[in-house]
């Protein structure tokens, strides 16, 4: 027999959320976490210049406190590294810009890097009520007003390679 203290099958749930409706109650909540994979090195199909679904969706009514890129593999596309990256749940660009692979501040270089969500653009903090360093980070956040898939769109050239993980920190209100 199984000592149920040590089994984490017996206390430690599948942590996979299915798709669908997400009901929101008042009451203690926990943030979740989704992570996609965008791999052009191993899937020749995210390679091309068009907007690319990664298979996990944020439930409507999320609100996308943070994201952030863990790039395995740096990007590289057809011809000088011109080829262009974005990233969006809810709108074109709205997770990260399209930006070159060529451009110096680009977040497609192997490494962890931010995003628009939950990284503010901070002022002197040290002259900043806690509110003002607040309402900062909040005007970062995004809500969805449905259902949405993570995507990266690819514009300019395509891709030759390069694999990141996405993760999307969010919890759901009403």
């Amino acid at each position: 027999m199984t000592d149920q203290k040590h089994d984490l099958r017996q206390v430690a749930p599948d942590y996979k959320i299915p798709r669908g409706t997400v009901v929101s109650e008042a009451g203690i909540m926990v943030k979740k976490t989704a992570m996609a994979i965008f791999d052009p090195s191993a899937n020749t199909g995210e390679r091309t210049v068009a907007a690319h679904g990664l298979g996990v969706y944020i439930p409507d009514n999320a609100i996308i406190t943070k994201v952030w890129v863990d790039v395995i593999t740096t990007f590289t596309s057809a011809g000088a590294d011109a080829g262009t990256i974005a990233l969006h749940a809810q709108a074109a660009d709205d997770i990260v810009a399209a930006i070159a692979i060529s451009n110096a501040s680009n977040v497609w270089d192997a490494g962890l890097h931010g995003s628009k969500i939950g990284f503010p653009a901070l002022a002197d903090t040290a002259t900043q009520t806690a509110l003002e360093v607040a309402a900062l980070f909040a005007a970062t956040y995004l809500k969805t007003t449905a259902e949405r898939e993570i995507t990266a769109t690819v514009a300019v050239q395509a891709l030759t390679a390069g694999k990141a993980a996405i993760f999307v920190e969010y919890i759901v209100s009403v």
